[in-house]
């Protein structure tokens, strides 16, 4: 807590690291078990005992001071990391790292609706920029002005969903790093396990390889111990320290992080489509930055 306190800026940096590589235990762990939903899950389910004691407190705070606005958030941003983290086992890493970080995009949108935030000369061309960012992307070149499949889809339902969230805790009374983690933490088992009826996604077969001594599950537990809680942890911590504005300059560095890991690490091809596009939606964030409401 100290370092976090000390240290912010590094903290939230460490945190874009981990959310960069995010897509590697999840890949591992979805392709170690021919695409059971179960490792996943266990992963998700772990973090959640593990956080139990906050995850109590939490339940307290919404039940006996109505803290409904945080409980909803909670859901929204639960949502939001599992349809990320769906989109990370069907599409390609770079598209799907791009596509979701338009949130802030649609945070200002929000922000306006909800929130009464006026649209800056800023806030217009960060949202201009976003746009023309999401267009390369799918491809408008090609004819495309929507998302032509159903990963694009999601990776950019995720996107929405992460902003609701942040808007929703704007409304919200204001509670801990470790509340938001537990309470998201706890709503992500459940929300993965449905999306596996979306066509496509995982399967219920439970692996031979969950049923005996098995390295996946040191995986599991790495995926929920050292990738799941400091990346959510983090980044929730640091929103009740740091300005907005910082927060999102600082987490565009995901996008670099995550574009270079799947560069390195696999066989996509990272063309100019894709850094064009990289480049106009970290714009956004850069340009827009300055506007931004503090989130409790």
């Amino acid at each position: 807590m100290f370092f976090f306190k000390s240290y912010p800026n590094l903290t939230l940096l460490i945190s874009c690291i981990f959310w960069g590589t995010y897509w590697i235990p999840l890949r591992y762990l979805d392709n170690g078990s021919n695409s059971s939903v179960w490792p996943i899950f266990i992963s998700f389910l772990i973090l959640s005992i593990i956080l139990i004691k906050p995850l109590i407190k939490s339940f307290k705070t919404v039940l006996l001071h109505k803290n409904y606005y945080f409980l909803t958030g909670c859901v929204f941003a639960a949502i939001a990391i599992s349809l990320y983290s769906e989109s990370l086992l069907r599409g390609e890493i770079a598209k799907v790292v791009i596509l979701f970080y338009l949130c802030p995009i649609w945070g200002s949108i929000l922000a306006k609706i909800f929130l009464n935030e006026k649209f800056t000369t800023k806030r217009i061309i960060a949202i201009i920029f976003g746009f023309i960012g999401l267009e390369i992307i799918i491809g408008i070149e090609e004819g495309f002005f929507l998302p032509s499949n159903l990963v694009e889809w999601i990776a950019i339902l995720a996107g929405i969903m992460w902003a609701i969230s942040l808007t929703i805790f704007n409304l919200a009374e204001s509670t801990s790093g470790i509340q938001k983690t537990s309470l998201t933490i706890f709503f992500i088992p459940l929300i993965f396990f449905v999306l596996c009826f979306i066509p496509g996604g995982r399967n219920t077969i439970i692996s031979s390889n969950l049923l005996s001594i098995n390295p996946i599950f040191i995986w599991i537990v790495i995926f929920a111990i050292l990738w799941l809680l400091p990346s959510i942890l983090l980044i929730f911590f640091n929103v009740e320290i740091l300005d907005p504005g910082r927060i999102n300059i600082l987490l565009a560095f995901e996008v670099v992080v995550g574009i270079l890991s799947a560069a390195l690490l696999t066989t996509e091809i990272i063309g100019l489509r894709e850094l064009l596009g990289a480049f106009l939606v970290i714009m956004a964030c850069l340009i827009d930055v300055f506007n931004l409401k503090k989130i409790n």
